[in-house]
């Protein structure tokens, strides 16, 4: 496809620089992510989405959707740590956004939990965990910048009796308008959503966006630029969790929505007032 219009040709050609330099920041946030896994009715573990690790204080919290921990139960939480490792099970607590009237989460429209781990706590868990410094919670900010919607695929995640294999994904978005919100119906000091289109222009290449299957869980991160004395540096922020993905229909393009970390956060302070989050 040839952009004759020289306006829109400058438009495109800023925003693949943006995506560019967004896909190319320090990997501050997508590095907390892990893939999270569940026995299976053959007794295999299997992916069904993927957490956010967070550290407040001395404390240490996997942010999901509330639906994922739904298949888990009262089982103990069970992820991967590193591609080809082992898969840790962890014990802990679940502080959630209340359930709907069948009592699940299916048809919660917040769809958020907060997992604190209870126990002995591996290096490599504590070593990938972000803290609020990392975290963006101002939906007021409409300066444009690029979102990137991060997680585990579960096509690409395969799990034997010896072996696990995952892979982290991010690909890049523009956050939808205030009209858009609206056509939604959702309301943007709770949710956040991003377009999922069906192709993206990366350095300078057309590629198709798949189907973020297993993504539920995962991060919704905003690169922001910020000036430094050797000069502007991109930085990733948190700033929801992935909770739903709508496919393109004949009013709108495919979306990936989340509910900003503020409702992960307000389960914890209900449940653990004393960190003193607000």
């Amino acid at each position: 496809m040839i952009i004759k219009n020289e306006i829109i040709k400058n438009i495109v050609t800023i925003q693949q620089e943006m995506v560019k330099k967004a896909l190319n920041a320090e990997q501050t946030v997508e590095k907390s992510i892990v893939p999270i896994y569940h026995l299976s009715k053959k007794y295999k573990l299997e992916q069904i989405g993927s957490g956010v690790l967070i550290k407040i204080q001395e404390e240490y919290f996997v942010f999901s959707a509330s639906h994922v921990f739904d298949l888990i139960g009262d089982c103990a939480l069970a992820m991967g740590v590193e591609n080809g490792g082992e898969i840790v099970q962890l014990p802990g607590e679940r502080f959630s956004s209340p359930k709907d009237s069948m009592g699940t989460h299916r048809k919660d429209a917040i769809d958020a939990s907060a997992y604190r781990i209870v126990g002995e706590i591996p290096q490599s868990i504590k070593n990938r965990a972000i803290t609020l410094e990392d975290i963006d919670m101002d939906e007021t900010k409409k300066s444009f910048c690029i979102f990137l919607s991060a997680g585990y695929r579960i096509k690409k995640s395969n799990s034997t009796k010896y072996y696990v294999s995952s892979k982290n994904e991010a690909f890049p978005s523009i956050e939808v308008s205030k009209k858009d919100y609206e056509l939604l119906k959702l309301n943007p000091s709770v949710s956040i959503a991003l377009w999922h289109q069906k192709y993206w222009i990366i350095n300078g290449k057309r590629q198709q966006s798949p189907t973020p299957r297993g993504f539920s869980g995962g991060a919704m991160i905003k690169v922001i630029a910020e000036e430094t004395e050797q000069g502007v540096k991109y930085k990733q922020k948190l700033v929801g969790i992935i909770t739903e993905h709508r496919n393109k229909s004949r009013e709108m393009e495919g979306v990936l929505i989340g509910t900003r970390i503020i409702a992960h956060l307000s389960a914890i302070h209900k449940y653990m007032p004393e960190l003193n989050l607000f």
